[in-house]
């Protein structure tokens, strides 16, 4: 750092600035430089101010020399500014890196070394938490004019594998349980697949998987355990590891009494919510099951509007039983004073107020809270929505709703496939919140061996920001099945309303070319090749589940009735209601497996023309497991299938992790279906496993099925692959 003042060489007593001029500058304007300055036109000379000057001009960063001439009366500072980063240019950088450096360093910043130093540890940082060691940073600097380009080159350190690990005093559980929620784990013999251990060092690892492991003794029963800190060995030659961990279990403990006071009677029934309790006498003492009971008590004493509640579980050991009491001090009633909306640069305000259920005025209340998040998330609109609660005294609060805006257009090109269509194409383009407004427009195309559709649809699903929605789409649809082709050319319009959080009703009108073709029919007399459908399908939707692919918990219930014969040649009306249900035994017990059951139930009644396309036809994926798609329906003399006019499947499935970590699920099952003209008497079943894997593309299902009733003739299909498919 320079300051520098050069003065004429007769200036021997005080002179007045006649001016003040600045050089050079470029970073900042002439106003913020005449604020900084201590002097001013007119003013006295004063070197202490000069010099303070200086030294205010270098506190911003901008320049490497700065001096200040003084001559008639002018005084003149004159800059040197630090060059601008022209470009930043990577070698060896990984994309996900190359994003975090874009954020610390770009171009237009100002250059100095103390940036690249900064750089430099981030990245070797980076990389010693992913198990990285020794890597090495550097940097070329290519001065252009009077800017810089910098080249970061990074050459990343080898990966650290662990090969043993051991636990030291581990008498009752079995290691490999202990393994199953650590970050660091010693690699396996298939460790190349995507579901096995790699054994690959995180850093994270050292600093958590202690408490990991106590974690899982406590979620046992292990009151008394004591983990140590983990010895880790590390050989940079081999890039190979040890870790080791010493483990003293304790005595395991059984529940005894479970006990709730509270120091505000009346708001809970104690004695009822005991009754839902996860923590029970006769278990061993599990802390996620406490955890549990301290989120249920919190939910039912804060849904009273008692948001500072705070819930103290007191253990009371005694042999090898362990008694716990939920103290609870419920503190004030809470008021919302305020709700602000933030980090919204596209959605408008209103269209994220309409799906926030705390209001000011009324009574704060937990569930309102959850549903508010769970809403804005099931938007699509947000990548991250956060709810803050700012404490405002010790009976309101100030409610801030803080969304992170996400890409909501979108061009999405895929592939699916499954045993029957073969191999599938699909392109969709679509902008889910076209100006902020929350409705959404899309275009898509899908075309595979059996199918080929073009569709054009258009969705608000609040109007006006009421409860009202309103849907309509354009399609054109080809499709060839086992006994006719079809193609289908129609419109649709529905206006719906959200009559609760969960429960959605609506009722749709529709209008259909559709023309019939190769109809494999000598009985039956299907002699319109073109006819016309018009329609009116009103509906309900309940749904509570937790996920939209693999939920673990809810319900997801619907019933509609098409009503086709309102103008047209179709004459039917076509009743279809469905009923899932999802349960997770981890709720009542310390096994991660999860109950499914879903029952689906169709009928037709023929008021004229019925086509052979809109009967009913069971087999496959979503049906009946084991059976080719569509296979199974009535047929006619000549043995074509003609299609059913009542069905119904019911499906039960039980589930277990595969591995949690990796989304992979494992599954046995056992379907029913019964489908017939005017009674169910087909009747074929099947049962098998599956193999679940829910990627960020969707889920990947495998399924490997065998009838269990089957007949001469039946088109069998053991085994079945789809992306996309959900129970």
């Amino acid at each position: 750092m320079k300051r520098l003042l050069f003065l004429a060489p007769f200036l021997l007593y005080a002179e007045n600035i006649t001016n003040i001029e600045f050089i050079g500058l470029k970073h900042i304007s002439l106003m913020s430089a005449k604020e900084t300055s201590l002097l001013h036109k007119g003013d006295e000379l004063n070197l202490a101010k000069v010099d303070q000057t200086i030294k205010k001009f270098y506190s911003y960063g901008y320049f490497q020399d700065i001096k200040a001439e003084f001559d008639n009366g002018v005084l003149k500072y004159i800059f040197v500014e630090k060059p601008a980063i022209l470009q930043v240019k990577y070698k060896n950088v990984s994309d996900d890196l190359k994003k975090l450096l874009k954020q610390k360093i770009k171009r237009g910043m100002i250059f100095s070394e103390e940036k690249l130093k900064e750089i430099r540890n981030f990245i070797v940082t980076y990389y010693d938490a992913k198990g990285n060691f020794n890597s090495v940073v550097t940097f070329d600097k290519i001065k252009v004019g009077n800017g810089i380009v910098i080249v970061i080159h990074v050459n990343k350190g080898d990966d650290i594998i662990i090969k043993n690990l051991k636990f030291y005093g581990v008498k009752k559980e079995d290691p490999d349980d202990i393994k199953a929620d650590m970050i660091d784990v010693n690699r396996d013999i298939l460790w190349w697949l995507p579901f096995r251990n790699s054994g690959d060092f995180k850093l994270q690892g050292l600093f958590s998987d202690s408490q990991n492991i106590k974690e899982y003794y406590l979620s046992k029963g292990y009151l008394d355990v004591t983990v140590s800190n983990p010895l880790f060995v590390a050989n940079f030659d081999s890039s190979r590891a040890n870790l080791s961990y010493k483990i003293h279990e304790g005595n395991r403990y059984k529940v005894d009494k479970v006990n709730i006071e509270i120091d505000t009677p009346g708001i809970i029934d104690i004695n009822k919510v005991k009754e839902d309790l996860h923590l029970i006498s006769g278990l061993y003492f599990n802390i996620k099951r406490v955890r549990k009971d301290i989120k249920l008590l919190h939910r039912l004493v804060a849904d009273k509007g008692y948001a500072y509640v705070k819930i103290y579980p007191d253990i009371q050991k005694h042999g090898n039983s362990a008694d716990i009491t939920y103290k609870i001090v419920a503190g004030n009633k809470v008021y919302i004073s305020d709700v602000i909306i933030d980090g919204n640069t596209k959605t408008l305000d209103r269209v994220i107020r309409r799906d926030v259920y705390l209001t000011p005025g009324y009574l704060y209340s937990y569930t309102d809270k959850e549903d508010t998040i769970n809403a804005l998330k099931r938007s699509g609109y947000f990548d991250d929505v956060q709810l803050k609660e700012i404490r405002v005294d010790d009976s309101h609060m100030k409610i801030l709703v803080k969304v992170k805006e996400g890409l909501t257009g979108s061009l999405r090109a895929g592939i699916s496939y499954n045993s029957y269509s073969k191999i599938g194409f699909n392109l969709n383009v679509s902008e889910r919140n076209i100006f902020g407004s929350g409705q959404t427009l899309s275009a898509s195309f899908e075309k595979s061996a059996t199918t080929e559709t073009y569709s054009f649809n258009l969705k608000n699903p609040r109007i006006f920001d009421s409860e009202y929605s309103f849907s309509a789409s354009i399609y054109d649809r080809d499709y060839s099945g086992y006994s006719y082709d079809s193609h289908t050319r129609g419109f649709s319009l529905g206006i719906g309303k959200r009559i609760t959080r969960h429960t959605n009703i609506n009722i749709k009108y529709g209008y259909e070319n559709l023309h019939l073709s190769n109809v494999e029919d000598t009985t039956l007399q299907y002699d319109r090749s073109d006819s016309v459908k018009s329609y009116i399908t009103p509906s309900i939707i309940y749904n509570t589940t937790d996920d939209y692919f693999f939920p673990q918990h809810g319900v997801l219930a619907s019933a509609s009735v098409e009503y086709a014969g309102v103008g047209g040649d179709q004459k039917f009306i076509k009743n279809i209601e469905s009923f899932k249900y999802f349960y997770s035994l981890e709720d009542r017990f310390d096994i991660v497996t999860i109950l499914k059951y879903k029952v689906k139930f169709g009928t037709i009644k023929e008021n004229g023309y019925l086509p052979i396309s809109e009967k009913f036809y069971l087999g496959g994926l979503g049906t009946v497991r084991g059976y080719d798609y569509g296979s199974i329906s009535p047929k006619d003399s000549d043995g074509n299938s003609i299609g059913g006019k009542v069905m119904m499947v019911n499906s039960a499935e039980i589930s277990v992790p595969f591995s949690i970590k990796r989304k992979m699920w494992l599954s046995a099952f056992i379907d029913n279906g019964r489908i017939g003209e005017n009674s169910m008497n087909i009747i074929r079943s099947s049962y098998g496993v599956s193999f679940d894997w829910i990627t960020p593309v969707g889920p990947l299902d495998f399924t490997w099925a065998w009838p269990i009733d089957d007949k001469p003739g039946d088109d069998l299909q053991k085994f079945e692959f789809s992306i996309g498919s959900s129970f």
